[in-house]
């Protein structure tokens, strides 16, 4: 077995179908590929882990897995076409290290997830995540949010695939199900809560039907950027949501 068919194939086991086609190799051995896919997955599972936390409005749980995006060493034989990639990581790593609040932290690391996008377009690598069964279309909050959840991690592999198809699954259930703040708040919520939240709810369904018909990587980061730092403040502001 060649060198990149190891490769692909550690990075298979590690829950991502990652096919080089045109991947350039050079400084990689053998020794190195298993370093390599390492990696790659730590940055997955990092950006990711700073992602969830943005979401549960929990802007300290970004400091740690942001500063190791930062100031970790690369590994010997990252092939020499990702460099530029992994430099713009480490700058937004800092950006999220030193946010004041919430909807910059979002930005920062849609950044990130539009940065490794781009990494995996000009590299010519093709993402496939696990399959995420929908959820089902019942009328009960619960679901309603599971629902909500989907179509924003359909958005999430959008930008890092990148994926078209991926992005319109996403977009598309957000237009199909838009917020409803009377089923997320008790009937006591404070006039102005309500009216925040539901400001909130209006926009992300705006999002989405904008997302339909928002093409460019850099135009789907800034989108994606906005309606997670909205998720962010949603919760935050529920004092529930993911993990609370």
């Amino acid at each position: 077995m060649n060198t990149l068919s190891k490769l692909i194939f550690i990075l298979c086991v590690l829950l991502l179908t990652v096919t080089p086609k045109l991947l350039p190799a050079q400084g990689t051995g053998a020794g190195d590929v298993s370093d390599v896919a390492t990696h790659m997955h730590e940055h997955l599972s990092k950006i990711t882990e700073i992602k969830t936390q943005i979401i549960m409005g929990d802007l300290a749980g970004v400091d740690e897995p942001a500063t190791w995006l930062a100031e970790h060493e690369s590994v010997t034989g990252l092939p020499d076409s990702f460099a530029p990639y992994v430099e713009l990581m480490r700058n937004y790593a800092h950006q999220v290290v030193a946010a004041e609040d919430l909807d910059s932290a979002a930005v920062a690391v849609s950044d990130m997830a539009r940065t490794c996008g781009n990494c995996h377009l000009v590299n010519e690598i093709s993402v496939g995540f696990d399959d995420d069964r929908m959820p089902a279309d019942w009328s009960d909050i619960t679901t309603h949010m599971q629902r909500h959840q989907w179509a924003a991690d359909r958005l999430w592999e959008g930008l890092i695939g990148p994926s078209d198809l991926a992005w319109v699954q996403g977009t598309d259930m957000l237009v199909d199900v838009p917020l409803r703040p009377t089923d997320m708040v008790d009937e006591w919520t404070a006039n102005d809560d309500f009216v925040a939240i539901d400001e909130i709810a209006r926009r992300v369904h705006l999002l989405g039907g904008r997302g339909t018909n928002t093409r460019t990587p850099d135009a789907r980061g800034k989108l994606y950027g906005e309606m997670l730092g909205l998720c962010a403040d949603c919760h935050s502001m529920l004092k529930r949501g993911p993990g609370r």
